[in-house]
């Protein structure tokens, strides 16, 4: 009789366990395809190239803050259209990608952007491009089917683990844009660091290591996944740029995850009730990129008094996050905790007026 308990307990939990997984999955894969747009690499199919290629007109591009997507997104509109220079700022702010703050109630975790390929989808036709994502589960057709794009002068981007890519511990996102092959391995820009010009090479099997690493970190219903963009008509209307950047500031607040300012207002919670802070970075990339896109505005709206508004409230909050860095950088006290959490309930005032005033300029 207690053994058939013990049992029935056992299985219930199997099954409640297996459905969790079955619903966390669906909506994961729900998400995934909506934000990226993925087409699959058609099984069987062989992709035809020459042995080695190097694309030749492109010029490296990095950045030292967190904008590797921009950055490569940059080298590809320059080669394309090498009449039209556009700055890393610009591309941030067509993609959203420092607008979209998220926190996780459950798990703590808090991350001071929006998701990066979602964000260079949207931004692509705002350059004339259009952003096409491939996937497979084959490591064979990964690497082939890269190599045909790149034979036929299009630039690949990557996202991948950057510390299996170097050999090291640990795991850190970024993406990478190949620009070249041979037998062994690819050619490609370091778009993290300062004046990264050279091109780096890495090997087939250390690539398709670190793309499985990230794709498998994140739970992505794929292996491997990647980048190509054509060209299009340029969309030039910005007005849906600003009313998607308007949300993402505002954002919205559910049952485990906020976002927008909502975030900002529970980790600020978060860290007063949990009286620990060990994450000085977030502060500092909030602190960076308020003004950075202070600056975007003030150059790329200077004729519009709203906008201009708009960069002086955001470069007051990037004073407040300094401020909060500066107080938790030496000192985690309780006392210095609840001062930088003030510090971030008052940006969320700030941001949710920069938000306001978005969605009036846009006019939707």
């Amino acid at each position: 009789m207690v053994l058939n308990i013990i049992t029935t307990i056992v299985v219930a939990i199997i099954v409640i366990i297996f459905l969790y997984l079955l619903i966390f999955n669906f909506y994961q894969k729900k998400y995934y395809d909506q934000a990226y747009r993925p087409k699959s690499i058609k099984f069987g199919r062989i992709p035809r190239y020459p042995e080695k290629i190097i694309i030749e007109g492109l010029e490296g591009v990095s950045s030292e803050k967190q904008y590797q997507e921009a950055a490569a997104l940059k080298m590809i509109n320059d080669k394309i259209h090498p009449k039209e220079s556009i700055s890393i700022d610009t591309i941030n702010f067509l993609m959203g990608y420092t607008y979209g703050v998220s926190f996780n109630s459950i798990k703590k975790n808090f991350i001071p952007f929006s998701e990066p390929i979602e964000g260079t989808r949207i931004s692509a036709p705002f350059m004339g491009l259009h952003m096409d994502y491939r996937t497979t589960y084959s490591p064979n057709a990964f690497i082939g089917t890269m190599k045909e794009y790149i034979s036929q002068g299009y630039p690949v981007m990557v996202q991948l683990d950057m510390s299996t890519l170097l050999g090291t511990e640990g795991f850190y996102a970024n993406s990478e844009l190949l620009v070249g092959y041979d037998r062994a391995g690819f050619y490609y820009y370091e778009t993290m660091g300062r004046d990264n010009k050279e091109k780096k090479y890495v090997s087939k099997q250390k690539l398709i290591d670190a793309t499985n690493k990230l794709n498998s970190k994140f739970r992505k219903p794929w292996r491997y996944g990647f980048c190509i963009f054509t060209t299009r008509e340029k969309n030039k209307s910005i007005n849906k740029i600003l009313n998607r950047n308007s949300q993402s500031l505002i954002g919205e607040k559910s049952k485990s995850t906020s976002s927008g300012i909502h975030a900002i207002e529970e980790f600020a919670k978060s860290i007063q009730e949990e009286k620990i802070f060990n994450s000085q970075w977030i502060l500092e990339t909030l602190a960076y990129t308020r003004q950075d896109n202070a600056k975007f505005l003030e150059d790329f709206f200077k004729d519009n008094s709203e906008i201009i508004e708009a960069a002086k409230l955001f470069r007051l909050a990037s004073e407040n996050y300094n401020k909060a860095f500066e107080i938790i950088k030496d000192n985690s006290s309780e006392e210095n905790i609840i001062k930088v959490s003030e510090l971030l309930i008052s940006n969320c005032k700030l941001e949710e007026q920069v938000g306001v005033i978005f969605k009036n300029v846009s006019g939707l």
